[in-house]
């Protein structure tokens, strides 16, 4: 009925003839679609049938129901409807179609004899023949995701009945994009077996096994091999990557751009089981366990308008990043629809009740520790949470480096602010003053601290989360990045039983790595070492590690005073950070003790005039001082993207090297795996003085650092600029990075 009146009452009332289907055709194909969304898939299964029966040259009938058939786990009959799908297309003279039908069947039945002759020579249809309908198996194969009714159907099947004259229903179906504009050809014919063999994954005995298990139950031979434990389930990826030619993607250490999540709802990418994650070369790149649905690249390609390029990846991956990304946008549309909800009041005038109110409630819980999760997975030593004018915006310190993550909305800053702060066992109420807290917070892999900090700004507060990581395996001395002759020298060093060795150089440069690598060192049976450190960054075996604890007393120097008293051989000191404790720390140097500490200073020779300047006499310091380590971290030239170039002559001369020399240098340019940043990981710059007796003359006379360092070069030591040039050369670093982090400062 349309309108109350019959079929063909309403064909002669637009002119067509009774025997024409194209409206018959369009009315049995939007049931069909409604069916498929709505559910349950045995009935939109037996209205496709009847409109296969009604349009037995329709191609995209034939793909609708294949879905369908894949969703119930009916893969003989899927198997069956894809080979009558070939022979369709043959007769259309559709050859691109023809092998995409008969490769999407071969990769249901791998070892079918008729497929991979099909395969070879599809020149000839099989005869046409009406799949039965079998029963459903019990596999478990990774369905494509059920057909789902879209503005363009919906506009299409309007369309088909306001055109009268067609002689059949092209108008009443999204046929175009799907055969115009589908997944891309698959560039592969082996089976996903001789893919599998082919990457050494499994053996011919392991293939032999699962292959008669398939043919008892019906299984999908991936999933049967994913059962028997031979391969995991990112291997299988890629090997159905390799085998269809679509590149596998591992989601976990993947950059995912926020304006492309934001292109597809929620609720599509988890029935369509895809997300899309960025921009490639112009097209969206479609995240995707099955890359061969093209229904699904057709609805994304509908309702973003562009062109779309899929990539294959794992289930487990793609869910985690679908529940983590669309996670902090419904928390934040959460947050905000309860604070504006709760209050008309403007945020400085949020009462404590409510943000009490606000800071427990799951919305505001769930998206700070998504923020903690994805900082922590990323390896950002530090979280900020700043307050802008307009919003947030959510920072993460990565390789020493800032890089912006998300910008939740304005409503959410007091909530998300207070709940740092709750956490933190910080004041709520003080909005005025910086305070400072700790959060111990589990993730779903590890624990880790961290170490909380406010700061009142004009546009309200700022937290910064330093993370501490107490899974994180200490680093060898061997792998800090020492010039084998500075590693030999620091190492004679560390050995002397007595007096005062120094680490210098600005927050963030490494310090205390080198030291807690130092202590792992030395760290004996027969030793006593004890630190005092503020905070505890790291908890090492059989040390006594002291935390500074200034409300209750415990400073520097008192803390100092007190271990002196505990019979220890090494002392480390976190930072010298008055006069107290210097002297508390040359004194024990001088009376037989190991005192390694850090000092905030440009570079080694500076050491020497920070102490004098902080009273400690030239005498002193002269004979208690054994070494001075300066350090930076530079970021390292990522190996996945690394590229050879030569350097202009420009560079070369800020470097003091000759312009006209010919050198190749290397530089990263920008992956997945460095987050397109060009660099992955750090390593240390260094320059360590050793005390000599020239040295030591210097510093009793008060020689300026200048004239320290001139004549520690003369006497051999590798300055922080040669060294960084050093891992320029060796192709460590770049040009541009060494100048940021030695010779500004320099």
């Amino acid at each position: 009925m349309i309108d109350g009146v019959s079929l063909e009452e309403y064909k002669a009332r637009v002119g067509l003839s009774a025997d024409n289907r194209v409206l018959d055709g369009a009315l049995r194909y939007h049931e069909a679609r409604v069916k498929a969304q709505r559910g349950p898939v045995e009935d939109a299964v037996v209205l496709y049938k009847r409109l296969l029966d009604l349009l037995p040259d329709e191609p995209w009938v034939y793909e609708d129901l294949v879905g369908l058939y894949m969703l119930r786990g009916a893969t003989p009959d899927a198997v069956a409807l894809l080979l009558a799908l070939g022979d369709v297309y043959l007769r259309l003279g559709r050859t691109d179609g023809v092998l995409r039908a008969y490769q999407q069947a071969a990769a249901l039945a791998p070892h079918d004899p008729e497929i991979q002759a099909r395969l070879q020579s599809p020149a000839r249809p099989a005869p046409m023949a009406a799949p039965a309908e079998a029963a459903p198996t019990q596999s478990t194969p990774v369905p494509p995701a059920p057909p789902v009714e879209t503005p363009a159907a919906q506009a299409a099947v309007v369309e088909g009945v306001a055109e009268p004259g067609e002689a059949k229903p092209t108008e009443a179906k999204p046929a175009e994009p799907k055969q115009k504009r589908g997944a891309k050809l698959p560039r592969k014919s082996e089976s996903l077996g001789q893919v599998l063999q082919q990457m050494g994954l499994v053996t011919a005995e392991q293939l032999t096994q699962a292959l008669e298990i398939q043919s008892r139950t019906g299984e999908r031979l991936g999933q049967i091999l994913l059962d028997m434990k031979v391969i995991t389930e990112v291997q299988l990826a890629q090997a159905m990557g390799r085998q269809w030619g679509y590149r596998y993607v591992s989601l976990g250490e993947t950059r995912i751009d926020p304006d492309a999540v934001k292109l597809v709802p929620h609720s599509l990418a988890l029935r369509l089981r895809m997300m899309p994650i960025n921009w490639e070369r112009g097209r969206l790149a479609l995240a995707m366990i099955d890359p061969l649905n093209v229904i699904a690249v057709d609805d994304v390609r509908l309702m973003t308008g562009q062109e779309v390029e899929p990539v294959i990846t794992t289930e487990d991956e793609l869910m985690a990043a679908i529940n983590h990304h669309y996670q902090v946008e419904a928390a934040t549309e959460a947050i905000a629809r309860d604070t504006s909800e709760s209050t008309d009041i403007t945020e400085d005038e949020v009462s404590i009740e409510l943000l009490k109110t606000l800071v427990e409630d799951a919305p505001v819980v769930r998206l700070l520790n998504t923020i903690i999760e994805e900082g922590v997975r990323q390896g950002a030593s530090d979280i900020h949470i700043e307050a802008q004018r307009g919003g947030l915006l959510v920072r993460y310190r990565i390789d020493g480096v800032l890089h912006d993550t998300m910008k939740p909305p304005r409503e959410v800053r007091a909530a998300l602010i207070s709940r740092a702060k709750i956490m933190a066992e910080m004041d709520i109420a003080e909005r005025r003053r910086p305070q400072d807290g700790r959060i111990h917070f589990k993730t779903n892999s590890r624990t880790v601290d961290l170490r909380v900090s406010t700061l009142p700004t004009i546009f309200g507060e700022k937290v910064v989360m330093r993370i501490l990581d107490q899974s994180t395996p200490l680093i060898g001395l061997n792998r800090l990045g020492f010039h084998s002759d500075t590693l030999r020298q620091w190492e004679q060093a560390i050995s002397t039983p007595y007096g005062m060795i120094l680490v210098t150089g600005p927050t963030g440069s490494g310090k205390t790595t080198t030291l807690y690598a130092t202590l792992g060192t030395i760290n004996t049976l027969e030793k006593n070492i004890v630190t005092v450190e503020d905070p505890v960054e790291y908890q090492l075996p059989r040390i006594n590690q002291v935390q500074v604890n200034v409300k209750a007393g415990l400073t520097f120097a008192y803390a100092l005073r007190s271990i002196l008293r505990q019979d220890p051989d090494i002392v480390m000191v976190g930072e010298m950070r008055d006069r107290e404790t210097a002297e508390i720390g040359v004194q024990a140097a001088l009376t037989g003790h190991l005192v390694l500490c850090t000092l905030h200073t440009n570079d080694a020779a500076s050491a020497v005039t920070r102490l004098v300047d902080m009273g400690i006499e030239p005498f002193l310091v002269a004979s208690s001082t054994v070494a001075i380590l300066a350090q930076r971290l530079a970021r390292q030239i990522c190996p996945h993207c690394k590229i050879a170039y030569t350097p202009p002559p420009d560079a070369l001369k800020r470097l003091g090297l000759d312009p006209e020399r010919e050198i190749s240098l290397f530089r990263g340019q920008g992956c997945e795996e460095c987050r397109f940043t060009g660099y992955k990981g750090r390593i240390g710059v260094f320059e360590l003085l050793m005390m000599s007796d020239g040295v030591r003359e210097l510093i009793v006379r008060r020689a300026p650092s200048t004239e320290i360092k001139a004549l520690a070069v003369r006497e051999g030591m590798q300055a922080l600029r040669d060294d960084g040039l050093e891992k320029v050369l060796s192709g460590v670093s770049t040009i541009d990075e060494i100048l940021r982090v030695v010779y500004v400062a320099d």
